[in-house]
């Protein structure tokens, strides 16, 4: 894959609490069974999660309640939304590269979701790649929602492009947790990624990987909230990219005002998923909100130095 991989993958999640949900257990192995089904080439490249809010708290994606860039992490999570639609924009800057993409969603009612989105990845002049994605959300009643994200890919490179479809399968559960004494919600999520492949034939490979997680979110007091997420998750293919990584991240909200981050990220890959460690910060004013995330890792791997920038507007 050469420089094609260099980049990182979206985060994943996973956690083990999700277990004793028996429904969520059945709808995970019925996704690693179609994963197992699969014989395409794993699909898209290897952008990485541009959600400011995920990426300060480690890369966590599957579980949190963060939708601003839901299309992209688990598009199931929009089912849960306070929000009946969001528009968001991010940019991400990675030393040599950078990276920006715009996505919405609108509830058009309880139980359905459609959700658009866009992103391109630039890595120098005259050579990108950009994706569309459209994606569907339905609830299966008051805990479960399940979503499908279909994906056209074109990929960059110098004198040579390629193009690919692929499909995201994901599931989002939330259980609130009525006995403790403040309100709490467990999340859980899960999604296999990049089923589909390249439509001319090209020798590039793009990672498929199946992701995990569980997220807990409590209010101490109507003024304060913690969150803290989970994530573990294995890419299968292609070969070069193959292994685990996980990811530990918390977010404090002050009063729906303020939301303060910390994260960290261990990738078994170095020159594809590295370790790093992360802070972030948000801030919410009416229904505007603006977030940022900045990576610490070392100096060898390509995230070093890493940020980014997400705005977004709630309906």
């Amino acid at each position: 894959m050469g420089n094609f991989s260099t980049k990182i993958t979206q985060l994943v999640v996973c956690g083990p609490l999700f277990t004793i949900f028996v429904p969520m257990k059945q709808l995970l192995v019925t996704l690693a069974a179609l994963l197992a089904l699969s014989t395409t080439q794993a699909q898209e490249s290897a952008m990485p999660t541009i959600d400011a809010q995920s990426l300060g708290m480690g890369g966590v994606t599957m579980a949190i309640s963060s939708d601003t860039h839901a299309l992209f992490n688990n598009a199931a999570q929009t089912a849960f939304s306070r929000f009946p639609a969001k528009l968001s924009a991010s940019y991400y800057g990675q030393t040599d590269f950078d990276y920006y993409g715009i996505s919405g969603y609108w509830r058009f009612d309880r139980m359905n979701t459609l959700q658009l989105g866009w992103r391109q990845y630039l890595r120098e002049k005259g050579n990108h790649d950009s994706a569309l994605d459209l994606g569907y959300t339905r609830r299966l009643g008051e805990r479960v929602a399940v979503a499908t994200v279909g994906r056209y890919m074109h990929l960059k490179r110098y004198e040579e492009t390629s193009d690919a479809l692929s499909v995201d399968l994901s599931v989002a559960y939330e259980q609130p947790i009525a006995s403790w004494k403040r309100y709490s919600t467990l999340r859980l999520g899960a999604k296999i990624a990049n089923l589909g492949g390249f439509l001319d034939g090209s020798d590039l490979s793009l990672p498929m990987d199946l992701k995990v997680g569980a997220a807990l979110e409590t209010f101490f007091s109507d003024q304060h909230q913690l969150t803290v997420g989970c994530d573990v998750g294995y890419y299968f293919t292609p070969s070069s990219v193959r292994g685990f990584q996980a990811a530990l991240g918390a977010e404090y909200n002050l009063m729906q005002l303020i939301c303060l981050r910390a994260g960290y990220h261990v990738g078994e890959r170095t020159a594809y998923y590295p370790s790093f460690g992360s802070v972030g910060v948000g801030v919410r004013l009416l229904h505007i909100r603006v977030d940022f995330a900045y990576l610490m890792a070392k100096k060898d791997t390509p995230l070093r130095n890493t940020y980014s920038i997400s705005f977004g507007l709630d309906f």
